[in-house]
C-alpha cells in the first residue's frame, strides 16, 4: 500500500458515498435485528423443543459458521461481478430465510434454515463493508467505519424492541415474519440509488480479470490475511459471549422481567453505538491501533458486570461501560482495518473470509466453550467474565504487531 495525503480514485462526489453509508449501515443493522432476534428467544427455543442450552446456543454458532462460506462466496462474486448485484442478491437471501425462521415447526428445521440465513449474512458484509470503504475518502473512511458498525447495535435495539413490543401478544416466530420486511427495502433503494463502486470498475478495467482467491496469501500478502483473520477472531471472542448469553443470563440468573432485558440490552446497545461514532472518529485521528489500544483496557476493566447484575445501578453503569469499549471501541476500526489489509481486486473475498473466519471461530466456537464451561468456573457470569478479559488481552497485543493504516490509500 502507498501513502497519499490526496483523495482516493473513490466515487468523489459527496452524494453517493453518504446515500452508501446510510443505506449499508441500515441493511447492516437490520440484518443484526435479523440475527439478535435468536438471542432472545433461546429460552423458547429450550422450552418448545427440549433442547439444553449448549444445543440451543449451537444455533446461532452454525449460523455464525455458515456466514464463513457466505463471506467466502459472496465475496468471490463482488470481486468478479460487482459490489452492488452481489449485496442486493445477498439481501433478499437472508431475508427470505429470516422470514422462513417464523415457520420452522421442529428444531432441525430451525437449524437447517437458520445455516442457509447465515449463508446470506455472509455475503452481505463481504460486499457492503468493502463497497463502502471504496467509496469513502480516506480521511473520513474511520468515521465511516464507526457508522456502519454501529448498525449492528442499533440492529439489537431493534430487535429488543420488536421483543417487548409483540413477544407477549405474537409469540417468537411472529417476530422472524416481521423482521423480515426493512432489509429488501432497502435493498429496493439501493438498486436504485447506489452506482456501482468506481474503484473496483476502475480496477476491472486496468487489471482485467478477477484475481484468484489465492492472491490474499501471494507475495507481501500473507502476513497482512493472517493478521486480518487474528483481529477478527479475537474480536468476536471479545463482543459474542456477551451478544448471544446476556440477555439469557439476565432472565435465568437474574430473572428479570422482559422489559428489564430489554431495557438492559438498549443500554449495552446504545453505548455500542456511541462507542462505534466516537471510536470511529478518532481513529482517523489517533489511528486504529490505539483506538484499539484503548478499547480492550477499557472492556476488560468493565467485563465484571455480568457478575453485578443483581444491583441495578452497578448493571446500568457497567452495562453501558462494556457496551462502549467492546461493542463499539473494538469493533468501531474493524470495517477499515480489514479493508485496509486487502488490495481492491480480492476486497470483497478478502475482506468477506477473514472477518467470518473470525465469526466462525470467535463468534461460533467461543461460545460453545464458554456455555460448556460455565458449570465448572461458577456457573455463566463468570465464564463470561473470563472470556471476555482474556480477549480483550489479546487484542491488545495484536494492536502493536502490525503498521498503522490510518490514511492510507486503499491499494
Amino acid at each position: 500500500m502507498e501513502h497519499s495525503a490526496t483523495l482516493e480514485p473513490a466515487d468523489q462526489t459527496r452524494t453517493p458515498y453518504l446515500k452508501a453509508l446510510i443505506s449499508i449501515a441500515f441493511v447492516w443493522a437490520f440484518d443484526a435485528m435479523d440475527f439478535s432476534i435468536l438471542t432472545f428467544v433461546l429460552i423458547d427455543i429450550i422450552h418448545d423443543y427440549r433442547v439444553p442450552l449448549t444445543l440451543a446456543a449451537a444455533v446461532s454458532s452454525a449460523t455464525t459458521f455458515a456466514r464463513l462460506g457466505g463471506g467466502f462466496l459472496g465475496g468471490i462474486l463482488g470481486d468478479a461481478k460487482g459490489r452492488k448485484i452481489s449485496l442486493i442478491i445477498s439481501i433478499v437471501w437472508f431475508s427470505v430465510f429470516e422470514c422462513l425462521t417464523g415457520f420452522s415447526i421442529g428444531f432441525s428445521l430451525l437449524f437447517v434454515v437458520r445455516i442457509l440465513y447465515g449463508l446470506g449474512m455472509g455475503a452481505m458484509y463481504a460486499n457492503g463493508t468493502p463497497m463502502l470503504m471504496e467509496m469513502m475518502p480516506a480521511k473520513w473512511r474511520g468515521l465511516a467505519s464507526g457508522l456502519m458498525q454501529s448498525g449492528f447495535s442499533f440492529g439489537y435495539i431493534f430487535a429488543a424492541i420488536l421483543y417487548r413490543l409483540w413477544y407477549n401478544d405474537l409469540g417468537w416466530h411472529d417476530l422472524f415474519f416481521i423482521a423480515c420486511i426493512p432489509a429488501v427495502l432497502v435493498a429496493i433503494y439501493i438498486g436504485r440509488a447506489l452506482p456501482e463502486s468506481t474503484r473496483w470498475q476502475t480496477m476491472r478495467v486496468k487489471r482485467g480479470k478477477r484475481a484468484p482467491a489465492t492472491a490474499l496469501f501471494g507475495k507481501g500478502r500473507r502476513w497482512n490475511t493472517i493478521h486480518a483473520t487474528l483481529i477478527a477472531i479475537i474480536a468476536f471472542s471479545v463482543t459474542y459471549p456477551i451478544n448471544t448469553f446476556y440477555a439469557t443470563l439476565l432472565k435465568e440468573d437474574g430473572h428479570f422481567s422482559t422489559s428489564v432485558v430489554a431495557n438492559t440490552i438498549i443500554i449495552l446497545n446504545v453505548a455500542g453505538i456511541l462507542g462505534n461514532l466516537l471510536g470511529g472518529w478518532i481513529s482517523d485521528y489517533i489511528g486504529r491501533r490505539w483506538t484499539l489500544v484503548v478499547s480492550a483496557v477499557g472492556t476488560a476493566a468493565s467485563s465484571f458486570v455480568f457478575l453485578h447484575i443483581a444491583n441495578q445501578a452497578d448493571r446500568d453503569v457497567f452495562t453501558f461501560l462494556v457496551g462502549f469499549f467492546s461493542i463499539g471501541g473494538v469493533w468501531s476500526v474493524i470495517p477499515t482495518y480489514l479493508a485496509e489489509h486487502c488490495s481492491t481486486q480480492v476486497r470483497s473475498t478478502g475482506q468477506g473470509t477473514t472477518y467470518h473466519i473470525g465469526a466462525a471461530l470467535g463468534g461460533a466456537i467461543v461460545p460453545l466453550i464458554v456455555s460448556s464451561l460455565a458449570s465448572s468456573v461458577g456457573g455463566l457470569a463468570a465464564a463470561m467474565t473470563y472470556s471476555v478479559a482474556i480477549a480483550s488481552v489479546l487484542i491488545l497485543i495484536l494492536a502493536f504487531v502490525w503498521r498503522e493504516s490510518k490514511g492510507e490509500t486503499l491499494e
